[in-house]
């Protein structure tokens, strides 16, 4: 199949010369991107879609998710109160979800991913309520049948956060209703995912990382047997890293170093290890990042969605830390929009420390924002093969229709316009791999009403299960 994108508006190539081209066009051979220029190509063409007044730039790469969040989005009881609140109340919900739940969640979050312009997509995996095998083999699947690339992390909850897993086991059942992970049983699982799914190869549609979702201090053994698994078979390492003041007063108390030191320790500060969020590290943590080659998924909409502190995006970028951005769970966010997220975090990182106090020189320009989503981010996940509209590369593509009038006066700098003004997040063309996955802002692929209807049913039950077990009304705010 040979497929031309012609008279784009405006391509942002994201390749090595940073190239802008206007009145542009991309041909697509197979999989492969096989030619970039300006005007009109001859030749042959099985397929031609004029993208003329549209935006083209490389596929957006979401660097943290979980995707079992989309089936409990937006559920009053959990609209209000800080991430421990926060977890108290969704806990019991996901207690519940089945491998059914989650290859429906999977296909829904992919399908909001690709409508608005990701084309690769981390998911860290970090419940699997029981620590059943075919919980990571319904992600999968539900990657497969969706068309977009996975980057998953194969994760695991072997301590639950505060006092959370003594509050909920009587409720909800042991081990906090299965939730609370057995170490031997998650290794074996990791290194099960990864014989089975993890390529290294050129266009792989699915690669493995490994990680807890937050570090088990008290458990550093197993931080290192997790490291080891990953350095033994070329996986990245992810997890949340934000430790609190009190982390860092027990870290002090009991080994005389900070969190960041004893993950040293443990092997975990590496080039392909990135973590989520770190919106409490501080200079040295950022530091030591920098010199190790660690790098951040920002999601700023979570920072504004749990009332966090926004993440000193202008001192990372400093301190010579890599960042990309990722959309977090779809219940601690509540949207799994990636160029919202693109949006939010151009604007979000100037409130750092309140008002005034990021100079205005190391604001993110639009052009930074989309390269630290685009070839950035695929760095971070060590692929040099998507992140860029460059002759060989895979055609990983997404397209935003720039006539609307919400983008009135606002095409003096397309990109800028794209990311300032607008109302509408849908991208018109999101190619992965040469094949169209959205085209005209719709899915190709399946229909969105029976998506949405499969993880409705779902979230109902779930609701109704939590309810009985607990004695809440999570529909009413708490």
């Amino acid at each position: 199949m040979r497929t031309l994108l012609s008279h784009i508006g405006r391509l942002y190539t994201c390749d090595r010369h940073d190239r802008v081209l206007a009145d542009a066009y991309v041909v697509v051979e197979g999989e492969r991107i096989v030619e970039v220029g300006q005007g009109r190509p001859e030749g042959h063409f099985d397929q031609r879609i004029d993208l003329r007044g549209q935006v083209v730039i490389p596929g957006l790469v979401n660097l943290h998710h979980h995707f079992f969040q989309t089936l409990t989005r937006a559920i009053p009881r959990a609209l209000s109160g800080h991430l421990i609140d926060w977890l108290r109340a969704m806990y019991p919900l996901w207690a519940g979800f089945t491998p059914e739940d989650l290859n429906a969640a999977t296909q829904a979050t992919m399908a909001e991913l690709m409508l608005t312009g990701a084309t690769i997509s981390v998911d860290h995996a970090y419940l699997m309520p029981g620590g059943r095998a075919a919980y990571t083999d319904a992600i999968v699947e539900g990657a497969c049948t969706a068309g977009m690339r996975l980057h998953l992390v194969r994760g695991c909850m072997t301590v639950m956060e505060d006092r959370l897993e003594q509050e909920l086991t009587p409720l909800i059942g042991p081990r906090a209703g299965g939730l609370v992970d057995d170490e031997d049983e998650v290794l074996a699982d990791m290194a099960r995912a990864i014989d089975t799914y993890h390529d290294t190869g050129w266009g792989a549609r699915v690669t493995i990382a490994l990680g807890p979702t937050t570090a088990t201090y008290p458990r550093l053994d197993f931080m290192r047997r997790i490291a080891g698994l990953a350095n033994e078979h070329g996986c990245g390492l992810h997890m949340h890293f934000h430790p609190r003041p009190d982390e860092r007063a027990w870290c002090r108390e009991q080994y005389g170093k900070r969190p960041i030191e004893l993950l040293d320790e443990a092997g975990w500060l590496r080039p392909g290890t990135w973590f989520a969020h770190s919106t409490r590290v501080d200079a040295d943590d950022m530091r030591q990042m920098a010199e190790a080659g660690v790098a951040v998924a920002h999601c700023p909409r979570m920072i504004v969605r749990l009332g966090a502190r926004v993440t000193p995006v202008h001192e990372m970028l400093a301190a010579g830390v890599r960042v990309g951005f990722g959309v977090d769970g779809g219940a601690s966010n509540d949207s799994s929009s990636m160029l919202g997220e693109l949006r939010l975090a151009l604007l979000l990182h100037r409130v750092a420390g309140g008002e005034g106090t990021v100079p205005w020189q190391q604001w993110l320009s639009p052009y930074r924002a989309l390269t630290m989503a685009t070839r950035d981010a695929a760095a971070v996940l060590g692929r040099s093969d998507i992140g860029r509209i460059e002759l060989g590369c895979c055609a990983d593509i997404a397209a935003f229709d720039m006539s609307p009038v919400a983008f009135a006066g606002a095409r003096t700098d397309w990109l800028s316009g794209l990311l300032v003004a607008g109302d509408d997040s849908r991208a018109s063309l999101t190619m992965i791999g040469g094949a169209i996955r959205v085209l005209h802002g719709r899915l190709v692929w399946d229909d969105e009403q029976q998506l949405r209807a499969r993880v409705d049913a779902a979230t109902q039950r779930l609701i109704e299960r939590a309810q009985r077990l607990t004695g809440l009304d999570y529909l009413q705010m708490a």
